[in-house]
């Protein structure tokens, strides 16, 4: 499949959103963004959408966009990068997708699988663990702030890697990116379930960049212990987390050092998080296999309680 052929919309004006839709349109690639907000959608379209990469170049480029009430339009691919919390609204379109298109999805956390599962077929639905650092600075900018990988793959392993996957991995590829096609996906979305639940509520927590949690040896030990709760949790689910995994969240941690969390993004925005789909998630799963888990626990509390109390003051506002 050939780029010109290749249909590509993504659902999510955010910042990882924003951050793919302008690499593959600067590249050239059609590129359509289905944002939450009319005016959102408006501006990408009478404006353009800017990028500032690592080196500090500023790039813009015009780019189709609208917003999620008029649907979803006619695409090869669909990448999914709104939060998972915004995943339920979309299943009604999701379920109505021609047989022949592909979803990635590229959520925080674990349990999107299971709801994707309730609209998409396995031929349809793949997943996509993305490291790459992104900040949103307006509805139409968007600045790169760390480099990473772009894992892809199906949930669990199936044949061979599918045409337009494949087209998709090699258009990222020639833009600039870095891609993997997994037979599996499954392991590397703990990994990133780990490193999400040790860097995002402690930088949404303490109001500080990723790299700002190396700089002190008292946060690297907490880090170190939610690190050993998490993977007992991920052992008892058949997935184990060694000395090598540790390393490369703290390498994540290094590489975005100048990088907003998603979760602190929120957090500034008074917006809900994806803590329960992270920490939560690892929570739940060790009460199923009877493994305490009090700090993971202790950091979903601290992250809603900070949630609620920062929507409620935007909220009484005049």
């Amino acid at each position: 499949m050939e780029k010109d052929t290749l249909q590509i919309v993504v659902v999510g004006g955010g910042s990882v959103g924003l951050l793919y839709a302008a690499r593959l349109a600067l590249h050239g690639q059609a590129v359509v963004v289905v944002t939450r907000s009319s005016p959102q959608s408006n501006q990408l379209v009478q404006n353009g959408l800017t990028c500032y990469s690592l080196d500090g170049k500023k790039e813009s480029v015009r780019i189709g966009a609208q917003p999620i009430e008029r649907g979803l339009p006619p695409a090869s691919l669909y990448l999914l990068s709104v939060k998972q919390t915004d995943l339920p609204e979309l299943l009604p379109l999701l379920r109505d997708l021609p047989a022949d298109a592909r979803v990635l999805a590229l959520q925080n956390g674990l349990g999107h699988e299971e709801m994707l599962a309730q609209v998409l077929t396995e031929k349809q639905c793949y997943f996509a663990i993305n490291t790459e650092g992104a900040r949103r600075l307006s509805p139409t900018e968007v600045m790169h702030t760390g480099t990473g990988l772009l894992r892809i793959g199906p949930w669990t392993q199936t044949g061979e890697a599918d045409p337009v996957i494949r087209a998709f991995a090699a258009v990222a590829q020639q833009a600039g990116m870095h891609v993997a096609i997994e037979h599996s996906i499954k392991p590397f979305a703990w990994r990133k379930l780990l490193a999400n639940a040790l860097i995002n509520p402690l930088t949404a927590l303490y109001e500080v960049p990723n790299g700002a949690l190396l700089e002190n040896p008292h946060t690297v030990q907490l880090m170190r212990e939610l690190f050993l709760e998490a993977a007992a949790v991920a052992a008892a689910h058949g997935q184990k987390m060694g000395e090598d995994d540790w390393q490369e969240i703290v390498a994540i941690c290094r590489n975005t050092s100048q990088n907003l969390s998603s979760m602190l993004q929120d957090v500034m925005r008074k917006k809900r998080t994806e803590v329960e789909a992270i920490n939560g998630y690892l929570v739940a799963k060790g009460k199923e296999a009877k493994i305490p888990t009090p700090l993971h626990e202790v950091l979903l509390r601290l992250i809603l309680l900070k949630t609620d109390m920062g929507t409620g003051k935007e909220g009484g506002r005049q």
